[in-house]
């Protein structure tokens, strides 16, 4: 079968700051076909391109985002370990005036502190109408149930965890894909539940190194990955 899509996790974080625009645009060099990266709400509202709700591990400060108006927010510079000073959070407006140009396929995870606030979600998903391959993601439900109220035609993929159960697939009409952790879930029983909703996969913490790459179950749709070239390279034919 021909490759599947490729999503670069946060981009490609072994070698720029996680969510940073040099990691998307390192993640386009090493054969990614679309992007992954994760989205918060300062207390003001605005989406920031991040996956913490606290900002001490990026940034040193022990700011938690939604608490935090974005005057603040922008005046914080993160990727010491990259030694790339002056390198600053992203907002979705941001990242989202150089992803349309260029059309590349994204998947928005959406964190925590969208959880009930509707309207800045509903702000978001009218943006994503400006883009042509987009899905979004996120481990709770209520989230992605609010997206199909606002748009019923986005895709939406779940993340689950350890208690969710998969038989509930079947009358999920809120979730479209799953996003599954592949060291849990590239599992026949969990595969074969998801078929018989009707549900395709993406699998995560995709290294490269699976020996299911090149002949994947058939409900399997895309890859996401911090290997982008590495994956590309075991994957084709």
């Amino acid at each position: 079968m021909s490759k599947l899509p490729i999503y670069a996790h946060r981009g490609v974080i072994t070698k720029a700051p996680e969510n940073s625009m040099a990691a998307f645009q390192q993640a386009l060099e090493e054969q990614a076909d679309g992007l992954e990266f994760d989205v918060q709400l300062t207390k003001d509202y605005v989406a920031i391109v991040t996956h913490d709700l606290n900002l001490k591990r990026l940034t040193g400060k022990n700011y938690q985002l939604n608490e935090v108006p974005y005057n603040q927010i922008r005046k914080l510079t993160v990727g010491k370990r990259f030694l790339k000073k002056g390198t600053t959070l992203l907002t979705f407006d941001e990242l989202l005036a150089w992803l349309i140009p260029q059309q590349i396929p994204v998947n928005i995870e959406l964190k925590e502190s969208f959880i009930g606030q509707f309207a800045a979600l509903e702000s978001l998903v009218k943006k994503c109408g400006r883009l042509q391959h987009v899905h979004i993601s996120s481990f709770h439900e209520d989230v992605l149930r609010d997206v199909k109220r606002i748009n019923p035609s986005l895709e939406t993929a779940f993340i689950p965890k350890k208690a969710f159960d998969w038989t509930s697939l079947q009358a999920a009409a809120h979730i479209d894909v799953i996003h599954a952790n592949k060291k849990r879930y590239y599992k026949a029983k969990y595969l074969n539940a998801a078929q018989q909703a009707g549900k395709k996969v993406r699998f995560y913490n995709i290294t490269g190194q699976e020996n299911y790459l090149k002949n994947p179950h058939q409900t399997v749709i895309g890859w996401i990955t911090d290997y982008p070239a590495v994956v590309y390279k075991n994957s084709v034919s």
